[in-house]
């Protein structure tokens, strides 16, 4: 797991959970028991309402020679979302037994409210007027694909029907450790977000991100990862001979145009 990996999946929780979809703040984060699957195949949820789960399964990078191992490539996001009837309520007004708002507590509606989330979540995401959706989207390099399937259960009479949306983007690099980071960009407004609204995991991310350290020279180790060696034997570091762990100051020409 990375750094990047963790933010969008932080990122897209609370996106959702502000943006106001069918399931409320009832948006998961990496939640396994969500809905799960028994011995002989059936889904089952420890949820009693309607849900998302988000979830960042896999990555793959390759190329890495720009960005050594912090490199983040394409990543798969799970979107799980589910419903029961036994999730269903009775509306106080009406007398009527919903699943959520305007869905009675039927076969179809079950199917219609995995319908309505898929078309929220891709909605949400890319509100601008959702904080958390534009540093979303501003950690994401290209959008590259996205599927949708479904399945469903009856165990015990309890009919559970089960969406899976998945996103697959490419994803910018990890910041190296201390790496001093520009105002207004993705991660300091995300931090600030995490600060603003509790979010626990800020404490990890501010020990993982690391103060910002200015160096005379980058460290092209960290950058790239490539060993000391390697960058010893490219000259990286021997500036007309200066060493790496010289700081070069007030240097003047004294060369003679001829």
């Amino acid at each position: 797991m990375s750094l990047t990996m963790m933010a969008l999946r932080i990122a897209a929780v609370q996106a959702l959970k502000a943006g106001g979809t069918l399931v409320g703040d009832n948006v998961l984060d990496s939640q396994i028991s969500a809905i799960d699957q028994t011995a002989d195949g059936q889904l089952r949820s420890d949820q009693q309402r309607p849900f998302i789960a988000v979830y960042t399964d896999a990555a793959k990078a390759q190329d890495l020679g720009q960005t050594g191992l912090r490199s983040n490539g394409r990543v798969d996001i799970m979107f799980n979302c589910g419903v029961s009837v036994t999730m269903a309520e009775t509306n106080k007004e009406t007398g009527e037994t919903q699943i959520v708002d305007l869905f009675p507590a039927t076969d179809a509606n079950l199917e219609a409210v995995l319908d309505a989330l898929d078309v929220q979540i891709s909605r949400v995401l890319n509100d601008p007027d959702n904080p958390w959706a534009q540093v979303f989207g501003d950690f994401v390099q290209a959008y590259v694909a996205k599927e949708h399937v479904r399945s469903s259960s009856s165990a015990e009479n309890v009919r559970l029907a089960a969406g899976q949306t998945k996103l697959t983007v490419d994803v910018f690099a990890d910041p190296r450790h201390g790496q001093p980071l520009v105002e207004g960009g993705p991660w300091p407004r995300f931090m600030a977000l995490m600060a603003e609204h509790g979010v626990p995991q800020l404490a990890l991310f501010q020990q993982l991100v690391g103060d910002p350290a200015s160096r005379a020279y980058e460290d092209f180790e960290r950058l790239t990862g490539m060993t000391t060696r390697d960058a010893q034997s490219l000259r990286l570091y021997t500036f007309g001979g200066v060493g790496r762990d010289v700081v070069v100051t007030d240097a003047v020409n004294e060369a003679v145009p001829v």
